[in-house]
């Protein structure tokens, strides 16, 4: 196998540098580039299982109105999946959910002037399932052992060229019959039970990855326009490899901005943010219990590939005009964000910070992650600035989070204002000053050489 290695006299910031321009290089984007990374809306926990064509019709409408521009229909679509103990392997839209197919979905979507998208789990079967029923002898297992089930489902040995077949048979079908320009490929269980067919203790996880990325290959092929999300939960399958074939990523299932800041802080040692599927979540995180802002919540998010997980259908008016104007900042930061160099550090205090672009242009995000005991709180030196330059220092927003700066002196009330003019020798070395504010809060400032 490969092994990718890189050294850096610029420390940690040096090797994440050389790991992102490494996969960048190796990204086989539609069409030969990047283009800009699309607003996601993804209605998994929206619906979850529940979907019915009319609401799922209302929440399209309400996404295209906050800006959307790509709209993913998660699990539950397809036959008999009313839950996760019955349904995968059998790829073809539930005749009671759907009595028309997903065409009209589809055809909604589009007219509103967004994408379609769609969830698959290929490797994955129900032992309630047609396909499993029709083919047990197909699941990845090892010959004389029970068949061990995680989250109610079992592996699909793919590396049977039959499975293969019928694999690509079924997602070609879904594909050719609509305009599908996404696919959220996941992945909920791993590979206990690898084994060569019919072989006792035969190493089958390798020839088990050998045969996605074929069958990746080949529905890339016949659909070079689809854009494939490496789906794992808990980030179970972000490498190298898997993005020769695939164009963004899941880093956890758990998209509580506060703990998001840490995932997203890790991630980016080793992958540039264009990758990063990240979302805003529900005011409450469903798999933490935790509220945060939306202000919050959106500023973690923007520093990936953006993405909405809640039912935009319910918003106020406040909310739902506050969630476009996140979503229009992003759009006009993103080619910053997802083209430029990436710095990522701690401060003491509390403060995780990041900043996108280079030495004519920098993007800063700090997030203030836990209450401060300080009176005052420590400058950041940029030293990625030119010491030679001076910089327009001006703050993108507000601060955002739920509460206001603590002691708001009159340098930031001036960064509000129309900004200031700054050293770059200065910023490099004494450093920016943080304002004294609330945890779960956001400072972002744009500097841009005069």
């Amino acid at each position: 196998p490969e092994i990718i290695a890189t050294c850096s006299t610029e420390g940690l910031n040096g090797l994440a540098a050389n790991f992102h321009a490494a996969l960048r290089a190796r990204m086989a984007w539609p069409g030969g580039q990047m283009r800009p990374r699309p607003v996601h809306l993804n209605t998994w926990e929206a619906f979850y299982f529940d979907l019915v064509p009319g609401d799922v019709m209302a929440l399209a409408d309400a996404a295209a109105r906050v800006g959307v521009e790509r709209f993913v229909l998660d699990d539950g679509w397809f036959k008999n999946r009313h839950h996760d103990r019955a349904g995968l392997g059998d790829w073809w839209p539930d005749a009671d959910k759907f009595p028309q197919g997903l065409g009209p979905l589809v055809a909604h979507v589009n007219a509103l002037g967004m994408e379609f998208g769609l969830w698959v789990e290929p490797e994955m079967v129900n032992p309630d399932s047609g396909l499993f029923r029709t083919h047990p002898d197909w699941a990845l297992q090892i010959a004389g052992r029970p068949l061990i089930t995680a989250r109610n489902q079992l592996v699909l040995d793919i590396s049977r060229p039959q499975a293969a077949d019928y694999l690509f048979g079924k997602i070609n079908a879904l594909l050719a019959a609509h305009p599908i320009r996404y696919l959220k490929w996941d992945h909920n269980r791993d590979l206990t039970t690898a084994a060569l067919a019919g072989g006792l203790g035969g190493a089958g996880y390798r020839a088990q990855v050998l045969a996605v990325y074929a069958l990746l290959a080949r529905l890339r092929a016949a659909h070079p326009a689809v854009e494939i999300e490496s789906c794992s939960g808990g980030g179970g399958r972000i490498d190298f490899g898997i993005l020769r074939y695939t164009h963004r990523v899941w880093a956890s299932d758990c998209i509580d901005a506060m703990s998001r800041v840490h995932i997203q802080h890790g991630f980016g040692q080793f992958f540039p943010p264009e990758i990063l599927g990240s979302h805003i979540g529900t005011a409450t995180a469903h798999t933490t219990g935790r509220s945060q802002s939306l202000a919050f919540r959106a500023a973690v998010a923007m520093t990936g590939h953006l993405g909405v997980e809640l039912d935009v259908r319910h918003l106020d008016e406040s909310t739902s005009s506050a969630l476009s104007t996140w979503i229009a900042c992003y759009k006009k930061y993103r080619d910053q964000i997802h083209h430029g160099r990436v710095w990522r550090g701690e401060v003491s205090d509390g403060l995780v910070w990041q900043a996108h672009g280079g030495a004519d242009d920098l993007l800063l995000f700090v997030y203030r992650c836990q209450p401060t005991s300080h009176r005052y709180t420590p400058p950041l030196r940029l030293p990625m600035l030119d010491s030679a330059a001076r910089y327009q220092v001006e703050q993108v927003v507000a601060i955002a989070g739920e509460g206001a700066v603590q002691s708001p002196a009159p340098f930031f009330m001036a960064l509000q204002n129309g900004g200031m003019a700054l050293d770059g020798a200065w910023l490099a070395q004494a450093g920016l000053p943080m304002p004294r504010a609330t945890a779960e809060s956001c400072f972002m400032v744009q500097l841009q050489r005069l």
